[in-house]
């Protein structure tokens, strides 16, 4: 199977509101289909789909509710997929496991997000 590329992911643009020199834009990011794969580093985001040319901060607020972490990763550009795991040790740390590149194929996903950026 393929992976997911930049051009498998749809965005919706619904607010973007100035917020002093930056811009605060809510809107959804969604991929997935169960056929394409999960690629190396998570799924690639296009700034200019966002509507910001320098992104600060992208939140995920709202997720499809099947219990998975999904994190923005501001080096690659890219949201992470981890499946939650048990406490690792006393102090009650946890830890997650990221979606294997290739092999793991995401259902359609639909996430809430705030982008802060310029």
């Amino acid at each position: 199977m393929a992976n997911i590329t930049a051009t498998d992911v749809t965005y919706v643009i619904r607010d973007k509101k100035r917020w002093g020199p930056r811009y605060l834009t809510h809107g959804t990011i969604a991929f997935g289909d169960a056929a394409l794969t999960y690629p190396s580093g998570g799924i690639p985001l296009t700034k200019s789909k966002m509507e910001v040319t320098n992104i600060l901060s992208v939140e995920v607020v709202e997720s499809n509710g099947k219990g998975l972490i999904y994190e923005w990763d501001r080096s690659a550009n890219t949201i992470r997929i981890f499946n939650p795991t048990q406490e690792t040790n006393v102090n009650a740390n946890r830890a997650g496991v990221e979606y294997v590149a290739a092999s793991t194929a995401p259902a359609a996903t639909t996430l809430e997000v705030v982008i802060i950026g310029f």
